[in-house]
């Protein structure tokens, strides 16, 4: 694992992973460094959650796939 993401520089369009596995694609970012508004892409064997929107936690990113 790499060093803490910079939440605060990523622009809507960008894939991240989550702490949890997830991947997700930010909607917007209101660039507090606190939170992102994100919607769940579909997983492989876990296509439940795809397409649900959500806040997420900066803690909880983990990496950036652009």
């Amino acid at each position: 694992m790499s060093g803490p993401v910079n939440i605060r520089t990523l622009a809507a369009g960008t894939r991240v992973v989550l702490a949890s596995g997830a991947e997700a694609e930010i909607v917007s970012n209101p660039h507090d460094g606190v939170w992102l508004f994100a919607r769940y892409l579909p997983a492989e064997g876990d296509p439940a959650g795809a397409g649900e929107e959500e806040m997420i936690f900066a803690q909880d990113v983990v990496e950036v796939r652009g």
